[in-house]
């Protein structure tokens, strides 16, 4: 009777325990493709770029350059370009959010994290502007969910 009680007690949680997760896992999944939005719609503002490209000054252009080609100082060590074309075929296909986290903890190189939210968010926000993405009427949110449903994507002529 017991190991019956206890089975019972036991299969119970765990069914309880499986709702919860699907029910968390459900709210954390970005909405169908069908509903993404693109940068190619104009997803980040005039005056968040001009925020960003503030942050660019302090913080990004020692390594990547003053145009984001990846051309930096003589003394650090080499690092990408983070706009144009070859930073969107880098990043083409997936969500703003992977590129929004990557900026928040991975950078700066000698600093990663330092910046706030606010402060990647308006960084990416310019990657978008000098790459040729338009300006919409909306600022790009410090959130990864809602940035989920942003795909990164090439301008139609340069799709292969």
């Amino acid at each position: 009777m017991k190991t019956t009680a206890l089975l019972v007690s036991l299969t119970s949680f765990a069914i309880g325990a499986a709702s919860v997760l699907a029910s968390l896992a459900a709210v954390a999944q970005p909405k169908p493709d069908s509903a993404k939005a693109s940068i190619l719609s104009g997803v980040y503002t005039a005056a968040q770029n001009e925020r960003g490209e503030a942050v660019h000054e302090s913080a990004c252009a020692l390594c990547h350059g003053e145009r984001l080609n990846g051309a930096g100082q003589a003394d650090m060590p080499p690092s990408p370009a983070i706009a144009g074309l070859t930073f969107l075929h880098k990043w083409a296909g997936q969500p703003l959010a992977s590129l929004f986290v990557y900026v928040k903890t991975k950078m700066p190189l000698g600093t990663p994290g330092s910046l706030s939210d606010q402060e990647s968010i308006d960084a990416v926000a310019h990657m978008l502007a000098v790459s040729g993405m338009p300006a919409g009427d909306k600022d790009l949110p410090p959130d990864p969910t809602a940035l989920a449903n942003i795909v990164i994507e090439l301008p139609p002529k340069n799709r292969k």
